[in-house]
C-alpha cells in the first residue's frame, strides 16, 4: 500500500469553457509535515492549482487528493483542518479585528484561545483596531491569527506574503515553519517572490504558464544555484515555450 499523502496530484489539468489551458499535466505528491513553496511568475497558474486543492474549482483533467479526500467533494469534518489564507478574502471594515475573531472561532471546534491570544501579541495585532483603517498587511495578520489558531493540519497560503511587511513577512513564514516542524502541519505556500525561502521550504513547485518546470526537494531544484530565487529565474529563462 502507497504511503499516505498530504497531497497527491497526477496529470492534473484545468482549462477554461473557452478552451484556454491554464494547468498541463501538473504532477507532484507531498508527505505530511512537508512545507512545499509554489513560485512563478504571475499569472502562471499558481492560484487556480490552490484553487483546485480547496475545491474552489473543479479540474478538467487528472487525479487529485488532499488530505486523502477528492477536494471536489470531501465533507466539512475535512475542509475545518485546512487553512486558507489569501488577499482574496475580505473582512467588514466596520469590525474590530476582535469581531472578527470572534465570528471566525465560531467554526471550529479545535479553536484555541489562549493561542489566538499569543498569537495577536506576536504579531502586534491589537484587538480594537478597527479593520478598515488597517493597512492591507494589518489586515492579513488578523487572518493569520483567525487561521492558525485553529490548529489546521494542512495551511494554504496564497501570495499572502506580498502584502506583508520584511518583519512580518519573517515573522509569519516562521509561524509556518514552526507548526510544521512542532505539529506535524503541512504548508502550501504559493508566492512569485522566492526571495528568502531558502530557510523554509524544503519543497519547491515551479510552474511557468500552466506547465510544470520542477517539483521535488529544494537541493534538487537549486541544482548548485546559491539561492532559490537564482534558481528559479535561471529556469524560467531557459523556459522559452511550452513543454513537449
Amino acid at each position: 500500500m502507497a504511503a499516505s499523502a498530504a497531497v497527491r496530484a497526477s496529470s492534473l489539468g484545468y482549462r477554461l469553457d473557452s478552451g484556454r489551458e491554464i494547468l498541463v499535466r501538473v504532477d507532484f505528491r507531498l508527505a505530511p509535515a512537508s512545507f512545499l513553496a509554489i513560485v512563478g511568475e504571475n499569472g502562471a497558474g499558481k492560484t487556480s492549482l490552490l484553487d483546485l486543492l480547496l475545491g474552489f474549482r473543479r479540474r478538467t483533467e487528472g487525479e487529485l487528493s488532499v488530505l486523502d479526500r477528492d477536494p471536489e467533494t470531501d465533507p466539512w469534518e475535512t475542509r475545518a483542518r485546512i487553512a486558507y489564507l489569501s488577499e482574496k478574502v475580505d473582512m467588514p471594515g466596520d469590525w474590530e479585528a476582535g469581531d472578527f475573531l470572534e465570528f471566525h472561532r465560531g467554526f471550529y471546534d479545535s479553536y484555541d484561545r489562549d493561542e489566538e491570544r499569543a498569537l495577536m501579541r506576536r504579531l502586534r495585532v491589537p484587538y480594537d483596531a478597527r479593520i478598515g483603517t488597517m493597512s492591507a498587511g494589518e489586515t492579513r495578520r488578523v487572518q493569520i491569527v483567525g487561521a492558525l489558531a485553529t490548529w489546521p493540519q494542512l495551511i494554504v497560503a496564497d501570495e499572502i506574503t506580498a502584502t506583508l511587511d520584511i518583519l512580518g513577512r519573517r515573522t509569519f513564514l516562521s509561524l509556518l515553519q514552526e507548526r510544521q516542524r512542532t505539529r506535524g502541519a503541512t504548508i502550501v505556500l504559493a508566492t512569485n517572490l522566492p526571495e528568502g525561502l531558502d530557510a523554509y521550504a524544503d519543497h519547491v513547485l515551479l510552474i511557468s504558464r500552466g506547465h510544470q518546470l520542477a517539483f521535488g526537494l529544494l537541493p534538487s531544484v537549486l541544482d548548485g544555484q546559491a539561492s532559490l530565487a537564482d534558481a528559479v529565474a535561471a529556469r524560467l529563462q531557459d523556459h522559452d515555450g511550452p513543454l513537449r
